[in-house]
């Protein structure tokens, strides 16, 4: 199942782009081993900010299953930011090198529901307009009845700064990720995120909301259709996003 919609939240823009992290709340979901997962995102933002109009055109996360409870993730993104004017400028997002990891998962005998506990941490990697390296880490909860699948994040991140000697961003993040199948086959889903972020210096909060659906034609394909909306200054504050994710057996 596609990762519930990602969430484009970007920063206040200096220079070439965006200067502190996006959070994007996430899923319990494991890849089995050698079951690999390529979740694409595509679309246009309007923010408020210096950055303008935005147009992503590849925002993606690539899941590579381990073992029963180990997944391998690398995440990034890139951007045309100030789309609209005559200097349009190309932004790349840290890459998320990660591993998520599944600690606990029990269920109910007939398995409706269920309690899941893990974790996706690693280093994030500055590529274009961008300098150095960070670090994040993420605290997961899920909970699952029936076809409601809510999970529950916290955690922190450390990032790569707008230039050498800038201000680090640093925050303090939290959010839901929802999935509602609405079929029992897993068909259709209703897609939901909110996410929250804390910057104690510099950077602008983060409050975001998106809301769509995914379709599943095949066990190896999904599509989603994704509207997001911004709260605070600075950032992000409407966007629609068209995703693509790919799913296939190495092993």
């Amino acid at each position: 199942m596609l990762a519930a919609g990602v969430l484009f939240v970007a920063g206040e823009a200096r220079a070439a782009g965006p200067a502190r992290p996006r959070f994007e709340p996430t899923d319990l979901e494991l890849e089995k081993p050698g079951t690999t997962e390529l979740d694409m995102q595509f679309g246009a933002l309007w923010g408020d900010g210096p950055g303008g109009l935005r147009l992503t055109f590849m925002d993606f996360e690539l899941d590579l299953g381990l073992l029963p409870n180990v997944e391998l993730d690398v995440d990034g993104a890139f951007s045309v930011n100030n789309a609209e004017t005559a200097t349009p400028q190309v932004f790349g997002e840290s890459l998320w090198t990660s591993v998520k990891l599944g600690f606990l998962d029990r269920r109910n005998a007939a398995g409706s529901s269920a309690v899941s506990f893990g974790a996706q941490l690693g280093p994030r990697i500055a590529t274009v307009g961008a300098y150095g390296s960070g670090y994040e880490g993420i605290a997961l909860l899920g909970l699952y009845e029936d076809r409601v699948h809510v999970v529950l994040n916290g955690g922190a991140i450390f990032d790569a700064g707008p230039s050498r000697g800038s201000t680090r961003p640093f925050s303090v993040v939290g959010g839901v990720d929802l999935d509602l199948d609405l079929d029992a086959t897993n068909r259709w889903s209703l897609l939901g995120e909110l996410a929250l972020g804390y910057f104690p210096v510099v950077y602008p909060n983060e409050v975001t909301m998106t809301a769509g659906f995914a379709f599943a034609p095949s066990k190896h394909l999904t599509l989603s259709l994704i509207v997001l909306g911004g709260f605070v200054p600075g950032a992000d504050r409407v966007g629609l996003l068209f995703g693509v994710a790919p799913k296939t057996s190495l092993w």
